[in-house]
């Protein structure tokens, strides 16, 4: 009967994980923890074994933990906006100029403040884990948890189309028309492992990570002069993604004081999303990136612990996310067929979205720095804190696509305390705070156009005129989660 219930226990989370909305774009679009304890620790986890869930950071964690189960959520709330402008520009074009020393900024545009990506306000994150000593120096668990995602809602068309197929604006200010422009991504990973004890000071552990990802991309029909399938570009619906990795770890106790971790998770690969192949580079391949997790455990007193972990977020290794937006040269051709610099009709040259080597988000690696503090107040209460750094993956000079996905925030705050119920039970609660932060689009402009056209998104009548994007996010967290030892 215990086991029936832990096994109902797991399938509820994953059926509610499949079918919660997630945006979690903390580290990146990684979250900045796995499991609430953790969270509460500044997402602190490689080198600790303190529930079942630390099998999502490394799965060596299971040697040195004790039997236990644990089902929690998180209510995430991010705030996240973005603004143009508006962009005086430069003197006009000469009739004859060669149209690819046009550039983005040779007409004036029209400002844009604030606009609001906040359609969808709160989203609950599930979690579940389960852990057990066998004999011989083994131990199997699970976990099943939400390993990121992002969501960005606007209540307007940002990227939609502007001017029909004779080039005369749809509206007459030039605005875009269309569905509101957002996206909705999010990503569940189930893993299940096995660890091995050496000795009684080290032990290695893997877990196979079965991953489920799913998105819906609306608002961006504008994009379709640049895409290789126009048809499976923009308001196609949620479509579906699975694959599978594994992650590797180890933790040793180096002094009686003193436990270390490594971990290593692979990239995941995934099907293609095959509705936004036109849109997301590879024919919609967005596979999950790998990540490396180094850390320390320090007993720094009996009843006082530190932790501190450093992790690496490849982010490189999936094109549809690091690719630079190289749109801007496919613009000007545009702008050259309009003006007749280039004859009508004359296919573009140069990567399409879509294709390989089409634009992306220009995200770069992300290192993440986390410390994380663990005090037993009493017999009951053990208060917990923490901090997590991780430098935005996005540079001004990429701003113009990340309105799609304003991952800015840096600096995250967390607090929580773990209240004992009783010898074999107890409750955990965590707060985390990541405070705001705006990247604004570098502007810097010369005669043949911006510096960083991937800052700079069209708006205004006339084809040329662009102003550089601003992106911005804070968030909020509150968890709760319920912990059993057998």
């Amino acid at each position: 009967m215990y086991k029936t219930g832990r096994l109902t226990a797991l399938a509820s989370l994953v059926t509610l994980a499949l079918s919660s909305s997630e945006a979690l774009a903390t580290n990146g679009y990684a979250s900045h923890g796995f499991g609430t304890t953790q969270k509460a620790m500044g997402g602190t986890a490689v080198a600790g074994n303190d529930n079942a869930m630390n099998i999502a950071t490394n799965p060596a964690s299971m040697a040195f933990g004790e039997n236990n189960w644990t089902v929690g959520v998180d209510i995430f709330k991010p705030d996240r906006s973005s603004s143009h402008p508006g962009n005086p520009g430069l003197a006009p074009a000469q009739p004859g100029a060669n149209p690819d020393s046009l550039g983005f900024g040779g007409f004036p545009a029209i400002a844009g403040e604030n606009f609001d990506a906040n359609g969808d306000e709160v989203f609950p994150i599930p979690e579940f884990g389960y852990q057990r000593q066998l004999k011989d120096g083994y131990s199997f668990g699970i976990a099943a948890y939400g390993n990121g995602g992002m969501n960005a809602t606007y209540s307007q068309s940002i990227f939609g189309p502007r001017t029909d197929q004779a080039g005369a604006p749809i509206n007459p200010d030039g605005s875009p028309t269309g569905p509101d422009t957002g996206i909705d991504f999010a990503q569940l990973l189930i893993s299940p492992g096995v660890s091995i004890k050496l000795n009684e000071h080290h032990a290695f552990g893997a877990s196979l990570n079965l991953a489920y990802q799913r998105i819906e991309i609306t608002g961006v029909g504008g994009f379709a002069p640049f895409s290789s399938n126009a048809t499976n570009l923009s308001d196609r619906g949620y479509d579906n993604s699975t694959g599978a990795g594994v992650t590797v770890g180890w933790q040793g106790q180096i002094t009686p004081t003193i436990k270390a971790g490594l971990a290593y998770r692979s990239k995941t690969r995934m099907s293609e999303f095959d509705k936004y192949s036109g849109l997301l580079a590879e024919q919609g391949d967005f596979d999950i990136p790998s990540m490396i997790t180094a850390g320390l455990s320090i007993q720094a007193t009996p009843k006082t612990t530190i932790a501190i972990d450093v992790a690496r977020i490849n982010y490189t290794d999936v094109k549809a996310i690091s690719n630079d937006n190289n749109t801007a040269t496919l613009q000007q051709q545009l702008v050259g067929q309009a003006t007749g610099q280039i004859a009508p009709g004359t296919a573009l040259q140069g990567p399409l979205l879509g294709d390989d080597n089409g634009a992306g988000f220009g995200w770069e690696d992300q290192n993440v720095f986390k410390i994380g503090i663990k005090h037993q107040l009493n017999d009951k209460i053990t208060l917990m804190g923490g901090y997590n750094h991780g430098s935005s993956p996005i540079g001004d000079d990429q701003t113009a696509f990340n309105i799609l996905a304003p991952a800015t925030v840096e600096d995250h705050l967390t607090l929580g305390l773990e209240w004992k119920l009783s010898n074999q039970s107890k409750l955990s609660a965590q707060y985390m705070h990541a405070f705001e932060n705006e990247i604004t689009g570098n502007s810097s402009q010369t005669q043949d156009g911006p510096v960083s056209p991937g800052a700079f998104i069209p708006v205004g009548p006339h084809p040329l005129a662009a102003s550089p994007a601003s992106i911005k996010m804070k968030q909020d967290s509150i968890g709760v989660a319920y912990t059993t030892m057998f």
